[in-house]
């Protein structure tokens, strides 16, 4: 089954286009919001090859599908009778009720990372080639503050405690490394400029103008306003801005790279935007809407909203810290254990906010690593099952699919739904070694210094990598051995599968009959003409034509072409 024809197939099973108030798509699953819940048939649609499994979640329906998702919803969205469906920020559950708060930050939160995702991870995988060359050497060594010999370091600038030879040395290496300096600045584009990105994706969730979500935050990185912060007190880092006789407090914060600000910024854009569509007429509003958007907000978020999303950020992650500088191995192990539930519920997108923010004000994320120890404890598991399940063609091939999707890809959702949550006896296999894994990495101190998942492409982004393999090693080869001894279902599950598949036997065999059936006389016709006889010379064979009627010469066809023979010489 093509794209196409799934995507109809599941957009029927959702209720048809009527029944749909909101549609978007993660990395792996659609995330549709129905008009009303009792029209969705989720059986009908699990049924459908290509689809893993169908989700509810405070009103709003996920239908899995690995990695073929988005050209799944690209085909749904061409649909003429779905235009419009993918805009909006309507959130309408069963009987037309309001979903949840939570569940629409979560939702607002994984729509506006999710098109960003195909950019971020691209270049991060180039600041993670970059890092891992550095690791081998490739650029030399220098002297540190500490007078050793260390690989030189592009990405973190030289460790000298001469401000001016920290200087020169890193220009140095500028002139002598300046075509690995223009990949670094790839490598950094999307994290950097995250705030005007993430402006343009939320406004466009949200229903307002994403251009003028992304020239708010977009404001706070221009020079000019970067010069005007330069200006504040060097103690307390604010700026008193004079405005109608009063004193302003502008903190004089970078806003290169924040996560919460521009969301913060946009979620007020939105009513905002609908407020002055409502009072402006609409010959007027395609200049005085975003003018007085961007003159109310740009200041709104300059001097209140990105002081306190920045302050938000950075409470989650110091918080997070302080906890991971005193007991790191409780940290990793929370990580790791928890993420086995968390995704599933998509409730993991406020840590990934955390870590691009840890990435770009410290360098390195001490989050993202003892993840992977949950990512690879799935991977071994869905190995394991791939070895054992020796019977069951379609759950070894999912198996095998999901395990190389995961172990290249670092996507965990396809072992998830395919495996994981249809045997729910093996969580307990897979909790008990990411959480020895998690805590083992985030005890010998691996960071990582790139957003990527979590796979065996992406272990150069964390470091020391050496020591990060250990703790893949535990989660992965953990979680494949218990499998291989304990299995991966129940007797009760045996028993049903084993019932399913007899079904499903029996259900194919009369169709099997069906089609040999047909064959059966054009089989018996070509069996007995190949049985003939073969004739000897002088023979005479006497045949049957399969219709009746005289010979006639063909000078006696009233037809003057063909009598004359013009119509056999042509």
């Amino acid at each position: 089954m093509n794209n196409r024809e799934l995507g109809e197939k599941i957009l029927d099973g959702l209720g048809g286009p009527e029944n749909i108030a909101h549609i978007t798509h993660c990395a792996t699953r659609l995330r549709v919001t129905p008009v009303s819940n009792d029209a969705v048939q989720n059986k009908k649609i699990e049924s459908l090859p290509g689809v893993l499994s169908v989700i509810e979640q405070s009103g709003q329906t996920q239908v899995v599908l690995g990695e073929r998702v988005e050209a799944v919803y690209n085909e749904i969205n061409a649909l003429p009778s779905m235009s419009g469906h993918a805009e909006g920020d309507t959130k309408v559950e069963a009987g037309g009720k309001k979903a949840g708060w939570i569940t629409n930050v979560f939702d607002v939160l994984s729509d506006s990372f999710r098109p960003l995702l195909w950019a971020l991870l691209g270049t991060s995988m180039i600041l993670t080639l970059i890092v891992f060359l550095q690791q081998l050497g490739f650029f030399g060594q220098y002297t540190d503050l500490t007078g050793q010999s260390v690989n030189i370091d592009i990405i973190n600038g030289a460790r000298v405690a001469d401000k001016e030879a920290a200087t020169a040395l890193n220009n140095q290496w500028m002139h002598q490394f300046a075509f690995w300096y223009i990949l670094k600045a790839a490598s950094l584009s999307v994290l950097n400029f995250m705030p005007i990105m993430l402006g343009a994706t939320a406004a466009k969730r949200l229903g307002a103008n994403m251009w003028v979500g992304a020239a708010i935050p977009a404001a706070l990185m221009t020079g000019t306003f970067t010069d005007l912060t330069a200006l504040a007190d060097p103690a307390t880092k604010v700026l008193n801005v004079p405005f109608f006789g009063l004193d302003l407090p502008l903190y004089a914060f970078s806003y290169t790279g924040q996560v919460f600000p521009p969301l913060l910024a946009v979620a007020l854009l939105a009513p905002l935007e609908r407020f002055l569509k409502k009072v402006i007429p609409s010959m007027l509003q395609m200049v005085f809407v975003p003018m007085i958007s961007v003159m109310i907000l740009v200041p709104v978020t300059a001097f209140l909203v990105g002081p306190i999303g920045i302050g938000v950020a950075m409470g989650i992650s110091d918080f997070l810290k302080m906890i991971n500088d005193v007991a790191p191995g409780v940290v990793g192990a929370l990580i790791a254990g928890l993420y086995l539930f968390m995704v599933p519920l998509g409730l993991h997108w406020p840590l990934n906010a955390v870590m691009i923010n840890n990435l770009q004000t410290m360098g390195t994320d001490f989050i993202q690593s003892p993840m992977g120890a949950y990512n690879f404890a799935v991977f071994g598991l869905v190995t394991g099952v791939a070895i054992r399940a020796k019977k069951d063609r379609e759950l070894r091939q999912t198996a095998i699919g999901a395990s190389m999707s995961g172990l290249l890809g670092g996507i965990s959702e396809p072992s998830m739904y395919g495996v994981v949550l249809r045997y729910k006896r093996v969580i307990p296999i897979i909790l008990v070694p990411a959480v020895i894994g998690g805590a083992t990495i985030s005890m010998l101190g691996v960071k990582s210094y790139a957003f990527a998942f979590t796979s065996l492409l992406s272990i150069p982004a964390m470091q020391p990598s050496y020591l990060y393999v250990i703790g893949l090693a535990i989660a992965f080869f953990g979680a494949m051995t218990g499998v291989l001894l304990f299995g991966y279902e129940s007797n009760a599950d045996a028993v049903r599968h084993a019932a399913e598949r007899k079904a499903e036997d029996a259900e194919a065999a009369p169709k099997a009959e069906a089609v040999a059936a047909k064959a059966a006389p054009a089989a018996a016709a070509t069996a007995t003409a190949a049985a003939a006889p073969a004739a000897s010379a002088g023979e005479v064979i006497e045949l049957h034509a399969p219709i009746e009627g005289t010979a006639v010469a063909l000078s006696d066809v009233p037809d003057p072409i063909f009598a004359a023979g013009t119509a056999l010489s042509c």
